[in-house]
């Protein structure tokens, strides 16, 4: 009879759309099924907030579209883990870690994670509202990507306004 019960209970969560992971209470959703849809089939409008090197406004915070202008004179963005070099499996654990140059200290509070499609959204916002950013690095916990590949980008900058920045492809089975 027990055993019926469970199975009925799992049943009705399964046709609700409920997914096993949900119930880990760590886990959130770096990104949503609806949002990778949207984000990697609708065409970006032109963007007007184009940056280069120039980190002067903003408190030197980058933006989703900063670049770097020399890499051998700018701190460094790690990836530890998860290993980006095999598929993985939701909820994810991420931990980075920043390198930086010459003595400089960076920066946590300009940290910027970007989910790259056709468009780019800023989705920073989702990871520093759970967890603390340091000047050594991050970790996050139980974050939840829909299957296929995502590509991110992590920007950071340093207290001479020099930019990090690392591109992720995660691919979730």
């Amino acid at each position: 009879m027990m055993r019926s019960i469970v199975w009925a209970a799992g049943f009705i969560l399964a046709g609700l759309g409920c997914r096993s992971d949900a119930l880990e209470p760590n886990a959130f959703d770096l990104v949503t099924d609806s949002e990778a849809a949207l984000w990697n089939t609708t065409r970006p409008t032109e963007s007007s907030d184009f940056k280069t090197r120039d980190l002067s406004n903003d408190n030197a915070a980058p933006s989703c579209s900063s670049t770097a202008d020399n890499d051998a004179d700018n701190p460094q963005i790690k990836i530890l883990a998860p290993p980006l070099d095999r598929p993985l499996q939701a909820p994810i654990d991420i931990d980075v870690q920043f390198t930086p140059v010459g003595g400089t200290h960076i920066r946590p509070e300009t940290l910027r994670v970007c989910y790259l499609g056709l468009i780019t959204v800023d989705i920073t916002e989702r990871i520093t509202s759970r967890i603390t950013v340091t000047e050594h690095g991050l970790h996050v916990t139980g974050a939840r990507l829909p299957h296929g590949q995502h590509r991110l980008l992590l920007l950071i900058s340093d207290q001479h306004a020099r930019l990090a920045r690392r591109e992720a492809v995660f691919d979730i089975q």
